[in-house]
């Protein structure tokens, strides 16, 4: 789990920070672990700990829990800010919360 910060614009274009809390997980050997939950749920789970403005760092190396994350995000209006390929060809994905919960 890492912290980065931002500038936060308002009016009277005062200078505060705000904290994103960024945290990570990743699903490689997901579908080994039979004791665990599975990959999504575990997904779930992290973002259901989130609070709001938060941001959970997906690392998805398996084509169909990159594509389970993405359409529950969908169904459940998750803001998706990023999509695409890591550095390590695994699928990166990260989520905004908004309420802290889905």
């Amino acid at each position: 789990m890492g912290q980065r910060r931002r500038r936060a614009g308002g009016e009277g274009g005062g200078n505060l920070l705000s904290t994103t809390r960024i945290h990570s997980i990743d699903l490689s050997g997901a579908e080994d672990l039979c004791t665990e939950p599975g990959a999504l749920e575990r997904v779930r789970r992290a973002y259901a700990a989130l609070g709001p403005g938060d941001r959970l760092d997906v690392r998805a190396p398996v084509a169909e829990h990159a594509f389970a994350v993405r359409a529950w995000a969908r169904k459940n209006a998750i803001r998706v800010v990023e999509d695409g390929p890591g550095p390590d060809g695994a699928t990166r994905l990260v989520l905004e919360a908004v309420h802290g919960q889905a």
